[in-house]
């Protein structure tokens, strides 16, 4: 199944048009696209949903690394180089190949979402788009179909293995203890970092972002649930504004902070860390700042 005929056939069936309309849909697996919708989600429609999402996406993006540096497998295009895949589909996937973090990354998000909203639209939506996105990486040249095969089924399982710990932590109430809650989002990414620093430049490299990510959602959100307690309920003129204001934001922190930080994985580190913080803490306590109670307005039954 993962023999060059199956890229080879793709590849003849080609055309620019299609090339570029995959390049679109793949994206729908890209960090950039998950870090502009599950802030939206935060802001707008629930926030233990958007850190839900944020957390599991980030722990099954570590993990996606952390195997791939176990295998480390070449890309197809590597493995035949012969193939004619545009440049821009190519770079869609660098580094090593397997499991797919596109489709391990995509399913999780999916998975997450059905199973917290409970709606059947959204499930058919979600295993739609998990199946096309998968099918776009092997188009692509830059996943073989066992890549996508095990990466899908995985971001699933650490969907419902995440939300399984999470129903347990709230139910316990040791999601509600500040004091534990910052040790935690501070420590373990922290650590996670100063081990494999030493042993693994380039998988620490690889996933300081993720663990800025962990860190920062951590600090950020409890901080937001103990002191700003920012209702996300508004009319939709006002969830215009917020979702325009906190993107802003989110890329000034992101670009702004890249222009002055040096490039290096501890650094890249603090850079994810603050982005989440903005998203989580900064952006909400500005929305509350700004609009207040006057804000408020009906809640979709379907979110809750």
């Amino acid at each position: 199944m993962d023999g060059v005929a199956v890229f080879e056939f793709l590849r003849g069936i080609a055309t620019p048009g299609l090339d570029r309309f995959i390049k679109a849909i793949t994206d729908l697996g890209s960090t950039s696209f998950y870090m502009a919708v599950i802030p939206i989600l935060y802001w707008c429609v629930n926030k233990s949903l958007g850190f839900g999402l944020v957390m599991s996406l980030s722990v099954s993006n570590y993990i996606n690394v952390g195997i791939k540096f176990i295998f480390c497998r070449a890309r197809p295009y590597v493995v035949f180089p012969h193939l004619d895949a545009p440049e821009y589909l190519k770079l869609t996937g660098t580094g090593y190949s397997f499991p797919s973090g596109h489709a391990q990354v995509t399913s999780t998000f999916w998975t997450y979402l059905a199973r917290a909203v409970q709606r059947k639209w959204v499930t058919i939506t979600g295993i739609a788009v998990v199946v096309i996105v998968a099918f776009t990486r092997v188009y692509a040249t830059v996943h073989f179909p066992t890549d996508v095969l095990i990466g899908a089924p995985l971001g699933l399982t650490i969907a419902f293995a995440f939300a399984s710990i999470e129903k347990h932590l709230r139910a316990s109430g040791r999601g509600r203890q500040v004091g534990l809650a910052l040790a935690v989002s501070i420590i373990a990414p922290g650590l996670a970092f100063a081990l494999s620093a030493p042993f693994n430049p380039e998988f620490t490299k690889e996933v300081a972002q993720v663990l800025g990510f962990l860190a920062g959602a951590g600090i950020g959100y409890t901080l937001e649930a103990a002191y700003v307690k920012y209702d996300v309920r508004a009319s939709l003129p006002v969830h215009i504004i917020k979702v325009v204001l906190g993107l802003a934001g989110l890329m000034g922190v992101r670009y702004g902070l890249k222009a002055v930080f040096p490039y290096t994985a501890f650094w890249n580190m603090l850079r994810y860390a603050a982005v989440a913080v903005w998203a989580t803490l900064g952006a909400p306590f500005v929305f509350k700042k700004l609009f207040g109670p006057r804000a408020s307005g009906p809640q979709s039954e379907a979110w809750k």
